[in-house]
């Protein structure tokens, strides 16, 4: 076979790397007329209202938000379709380069565009599918916040959609054609993703001694996912006319899967949760489970030995344990849930000291002076754990975070105060370092008698914002998010009146 002959029976290459940005920065509508993409008047509207979300990311999932610009634009690059053949041979039909947004437009307004699911609309699915993935490209193992769901949905979205529009479309042999060739690149598509999250997961439990996760969060995951597509499937099915667009100019987007995907994934949480299959996670587990799993491998990654104090450690292990136990008690949590929760809180504790032990003997290890060796002294378990009972103890008794926390910082800097009177502990680099946390840790002034404190962005501030931000994001579709690491009180979407935080967590 010759290279001619080899490259002829190539797939049809889809043009994706030259949508018509040109076309779309450079129209200039009639006075007074709105744009028929934008719906902006005049030259005003900029670049980046105009662009279409596919611009910014090669996957559409990334820019789940598809509108009738999108359409467009992904309309245009299916006019654009060449063969790689024709390309060699100069043959290659380009006449469509020169069509604006609006004259496209006008040609889906006149039907006939969408009236098919031909190799390029599979073309496309299959690489926008190929972006789904939880490789979150951090140093650690971990899943991005948001990620879970994003994947999930647009997954089982446009699954459900590109079914719906090949069944109104087709009959007989060339729907089952069609249909057999979605459903394998969903499985596909499925298989891999369950498989990463589940040894994304799955891999950080087993690290802190929780075993046998794996295969039932694959599992999980892939139940989830079925689930899903069948509940947008019957939305379909029961809602034909859910986007009002019967009988307007912009009836043609309802040939367009990709923008009925979008709006099944604006609908929420359309039909409530389906029962589980016995020993399976919920969707909203899962998603837990991705995050809590990932915020413990961030902090282990970025315990410093030469910030992070025994007494530090203390107050941060008792924080995350009652996040813990908030997080397994919150909404209708599975006990099997709650279980794995609590191993995996039990394992991480000790796993975290005798990793941060190895930190502080490599650094005695590889000292380049005596006093590396004493700054990076042995770590003093026994101290980390009487800050941690004491914070558990305020906890337990009344069951509100921020007076423990206020418990646990009074014993923690009581106790750093005290080995600070020792020369010996002042040359440990992380007892040196730690004087403005404990110091300062409530700021410019308290008032222990009406139970407030005024913040100024103190380290008290950043975990009451980070404990508040937590609660708020254990509502209904969203990721919970852990915050196990201090961050810039402006960091958190959480409105505010003043700076006066009252202490009831």
């Amino acid at each position: 076979m010759t290279i001619s002959e080899r490259i002829a029976r190539l797939p049809a290459a889809v043009n994706i790397a030259e949508p018509f940005q040109a076309q779309l920065t450079q129209a200039k509508p009639e006075k007074g007329r709105t744009s028929g993409v934008t719906g902006h008047t005049g030259q005003s509207a900029s670049s980046t209202e105009t662009y279409s979300s596919l611009t910014k990311s090669l996957y559409a999932a990334d820019n789940s938000d598809y509108t009738k610009a999108d359409a467009v634009n992904k309309q245009w690059r299916k006019m654009n379709t060449v063969n790689l053949f024709d390309v060699l041979n100069g043959t290659a039909d380009t006449s469509n380069r020169t069509l604006s947004a609006g004259d496209v437009e006008k040609m889906l307004q006149q039907g006939g565009l969408l009236d098919e699911v031909s190799d390029t609309d599979f073309s496309m699915l299959k690489f926008e599918l190929s972006g789904l993935g939880f490789e979150s490209g951090a140093s650690y193992r971990s899943v991005a916040s948001g990620e879970f769901r994003k994947n999930l949905e647009y997954l089982a979205s446009r699954y459900a959609a590109m079914e719906d529009k090949i069944k109104t479309t087709y009959t007989g042999t060339e729907q089952k054609e069609r249909l057999d060739r979605l459903n394998e690149m969903y499985e596909t598509t499925l298989e891999r993703a369950a498989k990463s999250y589940s040894e994304i997961v799955g891999g950080i439990l087993e690290d802190y001694g929780v075993s046998g996760e794996k295969e039932k969060i694959y599992q999980s995951f892939k139940s989830g996912v079925d689930q899903k597509a069948a509940e947008y499937r019957t939305f379909l099915e029961q809602n034909k006319g859910f986007t009002g667009l019967e009988g307007t100019e912009d009836e043609w987007l309802l040939k367009d899967d990709e923008y009925i995907a979008a709006r099944l994934r604006a609908q929420g949480n359309i039909s409530g949760a389906n029962a589980l299959k016995s020993g399976e996670y919920s969707l909203q587990e899962l998603d837990a489970l991705g995050q809590y799993a990932s915020s413990l491998s961030e902090m282990a990654a970025k315990a410093n030995p030469y910030e992070t104090n025994e007494e530090r450690i203390g107050l941060d292990f008792a924080m995350l344990a009652m996040k813990t136990d908030v997080l397994g008690k919150e909404g209708n949590r599975s006990s099997a849930f709650q279980a794995t929760l609590q191993k995996a809180l039990g394992g991480y504790l000790n796993a975290f000291l005798e990793q941060f032990s190895r930190k502080l003997e490599n650094n005695r290890k590889n000292a380049r002076t005596t006093y590396d060796i004493q700054g990076n002294a042995g770590l003093d378990a026994d101290a980390v754990w009487r800050v941690y009972d004491k914070t558990m103890e305020q906890y337990r008794l009344s069951g509100n975070a921020m007076e423990a926390l206020i418990k646990g910082v009074e014993s923690g800097r009581a106790q750093y105060a005290e080995k600070m009177e020792s020369s010996h502990m002042k040359e440990i680099y992380r007892y040196k370092n730690s004087g403005s946390y404990w110091n300062d840790f409530f700021g410019n002034s308290s008032d222990r008698k009406t139970g407030s404190y005024h913040q100024s962005g103190s380290i008290y501030e950043q975990y009451m914002m980070g404990w508040l931000d937590f609660k708020n994001s254990l509502g209904d579709g969203e990721s919970v998010r852990m915050n196990l690491s201090l961050k810039p009180i402006g960091s958190y979407p959480i409105n505010q009146s003043g700076n006066w935080v009252s202490t009831n967590g």
